[in-house]
């Protein structure tokens, strides 16, 4: 079942279908009867439908539910997701929220830390922390400066800590997540851990 607590539940597809499935991306099925879709210029899915939500607190009816999660529609109209559009990190069912955890990661000798979601292949996402150390801190010194904050975030603990060059964007100079995500993507294809 694809659902989400706006549009409960939304798509769904058998098991053996979804196995056999060998494009790219995340197939989560037919849309169930009554539910429309449509994709976003950035890729975006929307859904409506009987069961949709008819607005959010203090704002104005809208029938689409915006998803957060980009996909397609393949030839027979299946929703195959091809991640997300949030910063929001998908892992084994679990949303994870980076801004709730990055903290931690500001230990002495950290200049800067983000968590970013990674493709695992599976449809699903690894958590990886990204970690660009200070001027001269060696990285043996930050693994064992970062081990106790790591194991504090429990089921959120990143799957993979890297250290890197964090790439900034915008005038206010913030982390681009997205080029961050390419990064531990590429390093952890090499075997980066």
């Amino acid at each position: 079942m694809y659902a989400l607590t706006e549009l409960f539940p939304a798509a769904a597809v058998e098991s053996r279908e979804k196995a056999a499935f060998d494009a790219a991306g995340d197939l989560v099925g037919t849309p169930l009867p009554g539910v429309r879709t449509a994709v976003d210029a950035r890729g975006e899915l929307l859904l409506t439908g009987p069961a949709a939500r008819d607005r959010y607190l203090g704002e104005e009816p809208d029938p689409w539910v915006r998803t957060g999660d980009r996909a397609r529609l393949d030839g027979a109209g299946r929703i195959v997701l091809e991640g997300r559009c949030k910063d929001m990190v998908l892992r084994r069912a679990e949303n994870i929220y980076p801004g709730l955890y990055e903290p931690g990661l500001h230990v002495p000798g950290v200049e800067l830390g983000v968590l970013v979601g990674v493709p695992a292949g599976d449809g699903d996402e690894r958590l990886v922390a990204v970690v660009q150390p200070q001027r001269g801190v060696p990285e043996p010194a930050l693994r064992a400066a970062l081990s106790e904050p790591l194991r504090a975030m429990g089921t959120a603990r990143p799957d993979a800590l890297l250290f890197a060059d964090i790439p900034m964007s915008g005038r206010s100079r913030k982390p681009d997540r997205a080029a961050v995500s390419a990064l531990a993507a590429a390093r952890l294809g090499g075997g980066a851990r």
